[in-house]
């Protein structure tokens, strides 16, 4: 019997210890990181395509970030007059507005990180790269075309707006960490975008990440 319970005794802190840090669980220990950007907007393609990406890849930091993309910017709606619907307009005009649209597709049916691969592809060019991305990354978008041909680009864009214009943003990107939104950090958001990371998250979890060190 004592036997049984020094075993048992052993493999506590095994059982009572599954997750990193502080006892959070995989989900409840990443930092909420939200983008609002524009599919045709350079400062955007730029800030995720050199910065963001970069930032995740480098330093192993999927596993501890909680990322959403809005792609929709300095957009709005309208309500058509003539047709009685409601329509949206896009800071570099309709061709953004439907590229947005599409990368909103993107985002509802794939996961995160391969949507977020599939939009850094495709901003590498002011055009619709949907076609050679999915082909040289292997992916399905049969979802996402089916989703941008069944909806209207107000519809699909609806819940992206929603979130970004109650901001009130004036630059785009804009970054917001943990619900957090001050709009005179922005620039040094997307210029120091590692250390704010890293910062947010030793406040929030009191755990400084690995690679974090040579950066706070």
């Amino acid at each position: 019997m004592n036997k049984i319970f020094g075993l048992l005794f052993a493999l506590c802190p095994l059982l009572a210890w599954p997750t990193p840090g502080n006892g959070q669980s995989p989900d409840e220990s990443r930092l909420l990181v939200a983008i609002h950007y524009e599919a045709l907007c350079p400062d955007s393609m730029s800030f995720i395509r050199r910065r963001l990406y970069d930032a995740l890849q480098d330093n192993d930091w999927w596993s501890v970030t909680d990322l959403k993309l809005y792609p929709f910017g300095k957009a709005g709606f309208y309500n058509n007059t003539s047709t009685g619907e409601r329509q949206v307009f896009c800071q570099h005009g309709v061709d953004e507005c439907e590229l947005n649209a599409l990368h909103a597709c993107i985002i509802e049916t794939l996961g995160i990180r391969k949507a977020f691969n599939m939009i850094y592809c495709m901003l590498r060019s002011y055009s619709n790269e949907l076609d050679s991305c999915s082909r040289s990354m292997g992916a399905d978008v049969s979802k996402a075309r089916e989703c941008k041909a069944s909806r209207t680009t107000p519809d699909i864009l609806a819940p992206y707006g929603k979130e970004t214009l109650k901001l009130g943003i004036s630059f785009v990107p804009t970054i917001v960490i943990e619900n957090d939104f001050d709009p005179y950090d922005q620039r040094s958001n997307r210029n120091n975008f590692e250390r704010h990371f890293c910062r947010q998250y030793l406040k929030k979890f009191n755990i400084k990440l690995p690679t974090c060190s040579a950066i706070l």
